[in-house]
């Protein structure tokens, strides 16, 4: 970009400023990842008490900025987006931080305000600013077209990142009609045209788990060790008018926000006992990792699992139940009520969402975890030569002596594959491993 990036970059890293804007452009990734690191512990401050004033994402959309682009050039294009920072920079107050993710799109987050903040004021007033005066470019005067979405802080929006999502989303969907729009993005009433597909997932979803239009996906992982024990993940997979599977990241987010997550679980639950039963002679060594929440449990749940361990022993401590760190943080008093229940009948019990903040957490220590799952985000910056290396394999020591074993998700080439095998990880998962399949091949 231009010089003003630099200035930027010196803004954002000085602690007397209090609004900032990163160009990333310009600056190094460690920035990109100190604004979600801020964004996320903003976050996690809200998650503590959400009766405190919320935060607001935020993100503003330069809406034809490919024409732009071809009009007038690179150059003349970046001069443009120079104004337009400028003037995002004057509207934002005490504490606000944005981030430059693309040629047309800034993000960010909204501090709140003692009084609270009317977002539709601001952004009104945000697009007021960005719109008038035109801009000048040489000899030409433009009058660009933006449009603004916005996710207030939600205990349904499970992290800081999802709520960057909605926002981009609902930015995204302004930018179609080219005019000067801004729309609030809220979980339980999205914009007409993402309510209506949230609708229609959610319709799908129910019809699905009603007449048994589901799948089961598996996908291997590699163990470090010569163990005779195969790992798998299962996943469920909605089917398609065309017959096609439809993977979760595209209906798991509505599910959980419908009240969909739990019976989408438990039919994967059911589902993972159903093939160990079936193939019993032949799954001898296999363990399948089952995603699960407390809202996958009842006593009716319990029940039938009872049953099933009864008179099938052998099943139990071939299931992985995988909880997310967030059940454990956010609604421990249930979710280890669960886990106790569970590590009694045998079931084996798994943590997902592992992140550089619970490297020194004692918050696993006293529960029954065998497994322990990086999330995808902190194992892709894993990196010999970056500070805090030493810490995470200080981690994987402590779990080795508490027999705990370490997961590393989505690995995507093969210098990972050495890193993570050379850091003393146990299992390694992602495509570069092997695609999912809705079949596993039996060894003979």
């Amino acid at each position: 970009m231009t010089n003003s990036s630099k200035l930027i970059d010196e803004d954002f890293l000085a602690p007397e400023k209090n609004v900032r804007l990163i160009d990333p452009f310009a600056s190094t990734r460690r920035l990109r990842e100190r604004f979600l690191s801020d964004a996320g512990k903003r976050y996690e401050e809200f998650l503590s008490d959400p009766k405190q004033p919320p935060h607001a994402v935020v993100c503003i959309r330069l809406n034809n900025c490919r024409e732009l682009r071809g009009r007038f050039g690179f150059r003349l294009l970046e001069d443009l987006e120079d104004q337009i920072e400028a003037r995002a920079l004057d509207k934002l107050k005490a504490h606000d931080f944005f981030l430059k993710v693309s040629d047309s799109s800034l993000i960010g987050i909204l501090a709140p305000e003692a009084d609270g903040r009317d977002a539709d004021q601001w952004a009104k007033a945000m697009l007021a600013r960005l719109t008038d005066p035109a801009y000048r470019l040489e000899s030409s005067l433009i009058t660009p077209t933006f449009s603004i979405g916005l996710c207030w802080f939600d205990l349904r929006v499970r992290d800081v990142e999802e709520a960057l999502l909605d926002a981009m989303q609902v930015a995204e969907n302004l930018s179609a009609s080219d005019s000067n729009q801004f729309q609030i993005f809220v979980p339980d009433t999205a914009p007409e045209k993402a309510l209506r597909g949230e609708e229609d997932i959610s319709g799908k979803i129910r019809r699905s788990l009603r007449t048994n239009r589901i799948r089961m996906v598996f996908q291997p992982l590699l163990t470090a060790s010569g163990e005779a024990s195969r790992y798998f993940q299962t996943w469920p997979r909605l089917i398609s008018n065309s017959g096609q599977l439809i993977g979760a990241r595209y209906f798991l987010t509505v599910a959980r926000r419908q009240n969909l997550l739990g019976p989408l679980q438990l039919w994967a639950i059911k589902r993972s006992l159903q093939y160990l039963i079936k193939n019993e002679n032949n799954t001898s060594h296999i363990r399948l990792f089952v995603n699960v929440s407390p809202e996958a449990f009842s006593d009716s749940t319990f029940t039938g699992l009872t049953k099933v361990f009864n008179k099938f022993p052998d099943v139990a401590p071939r299931i992985i139940a995988e909880f997310e760190a967030f059940h454990i943080e956010y609604c421990g008093s249930d979710t280890r009520r669960i886990i106790e229940r569970l590590r009694s009948m045998g079931v084996v019990l798994g943590v997902s969402g592992v992140s550089k903040k619970h490297l020194n957490s004692q918050i696993f220590n006293d529960l029954p975890i065998k497994f322990l799952r990086l999330s995808s985000d902190f194992s892709h910056g894993l990196d010999r030569d970056n500070e805090g290396y030493d810490e995470f394999i200080d981690f994987i020591k402590r779990s080795h002596s508490a027999q705990r074993k370490i997961i590393v998700p989505e690995v995507s080439e093969a210098k990972q594959v050495i890193n993570f095998w050379q850091s003393g990880v146990d299992l390694i998962q992602g495509e570069y491993i092997d695609q999912p399949s809705t079949v596993i091949e039996i060894e003979k």
